[in-house]
């Protein structure tokens, strides 16, 4: 049920990039919004086990293939119509209990870079084949990319690395900046030089020179640590989410903008193209806020289970996340539950909406599943 349903913008909530999801929440600026159409029947076209729990969240290829990693440090890389491996990767590193949801990230050529549980990003070609691989200073979360050349990625040591990717073999470091505290956030981007980051219980811009970078600003509300990573809305305005007693949002500067209550989260905010953020709680409570002025604009519930899950939307605004009741939830823009598919287990991974339709996610069980 929606307890207050928000007006819903004109125009789509997400915009196109060069594959149907790319990487974790869609994009370089977590809008967890996707260009499409996403599944209203609640059918499942297929649902498989995976060899450990599926904590990373799903991204998609071009082609429509889907790349999952489990927290037994393997990559797989999956058939969409079947739910079949077309090949997996073995890193023969593992993260035991791990409930980060760090993802691949899918390069415009189609190469795909995987963090590792081990302290490594590894680059791999669309047919699995091993293509580099870089050490960083930690264990590494989400890399994303606004340009497809340079990737940035975060390790939980705080540190944010750039690399230039340029072709199938050649990398290079451009620079790594340490933010003093651990990070358990994926870094989101501007594309034009700003990184956000967090470091312990602090916001973190990185301003990014080219050859080198240098900390711009940090903010720190002091409302606990944060586990979850920013969002960055078109505007420039960031988002912190904290596990304290509410959302925190930043300009471009570093300066307070607003702050909203809410309960504490472990759910990074999806910010669509329409400034519109949505913030997922332990009550069970997905917020719907305004970016600019942080006017909650409605909100949904279906259960009371806490949500660990990031609540993305399609390009109509229809509402989807997972619980730590092991249910996935497909909600109308009004409200209205489309469907409840239960995957046996608590979801931690942040889901992701295919070209076609299907919405694919995973739980702490290994269960994948395809929902239209």
């Amino acid at each position: 049920m929606a307890l207050r349903t928000p007006a819903i913008p004109g125009s789509p909530a997400g915009t196109a990039a060069w594959s149907p999801w790319p990487s974790a929440l869609h994009d370089a600026r977590h809008s967890g919004a996707g260009p499409s159409a996403g599944p209203t029947a609640g059918r499942v076209r297929w649902q498989r086990k995976l060899d450990k729990g599926v904590t990373p969240g799903p991204v998609i290829g071009a082609d429509g293939t889907i790349y999952v990693a489990t927290n037994a440090g393997i990559l797989h890389a999956i058939d969409p119509a079947t739910g079949a491996d077309r090949w997996t990767y073995d890193s023969h590193t593992s993260q035991p209990g791990a409930d980060l949801s760090v993802s691949p990230l899918v390069l415009p050529g189609g190469d795909i870079l995987y963090p590792t549980p081990g302290d490594s990003l590894v680059a791999l070609s669309p047919a699995g084949h091993e293509l580099w691989s870089q050490s960083l200073p930690g264990q590494p979360t989400s890399p994303v990319t606004a340009t497809g050349t340079r990737v940035y990625v975060g390790d939980q040591t705080g540190a944010v690395t750039a690399i230039d990717v340029t072709g199938n073999t050649t990398h290079t470091v451009a620079w790594t900046v340490t933010t003093g505290a651990a990070s358990y956030a994926s870094v989101v981007t501007n594309g034009s030089g700003a990184v956000y980051t967090t470091s312990g219980t602090s916001l973190v811009a990185i301003a990014d020179h080219g050859a080198s970078a240098s900390i711009a600003w940090r903010a720190d509300p002091h409302d606990g640590d944060t586990e979850v990573s920013p969002g960055l809305a078109p505007d420039g305005t960031v988002l912190l989410g904290t596990n304290g007693s509410q959302e925190w949002a930043y300009r471009p500067d570093g300066s307070a903008l607003w702050h909203s209550p809410r309960v504490i989260t472990y759910s990074s905010p999806s910010v669509t193209a329409t400034g519109l953020a949505y913030v997922a709680d332990h009550s069970g409570t997905v917020h719907v806020l305004d970016t600019a002025t942080g006017t909650e604009r409605g909100t949904y519930r279906v259960t009371k289970t806490q949500i660990w899950s990031s609540t993305i939307v399609d390009k109509d605004y229809r509402v989807y996340f997972g619980g730590q009741n092991g249910h996935v939830y497909g909600l109308s823009p009004a409200g209205v539950v489309l469907f409840d598919v239960g995957l046996g287990a608590p979801i931690d991974s942040y889901p992701a909406l295919t070209g076609d339709g299907q919405l694919i996610v995973g739980a702490t069980n290994g269960t994948l599943a395809a929902v239209s």
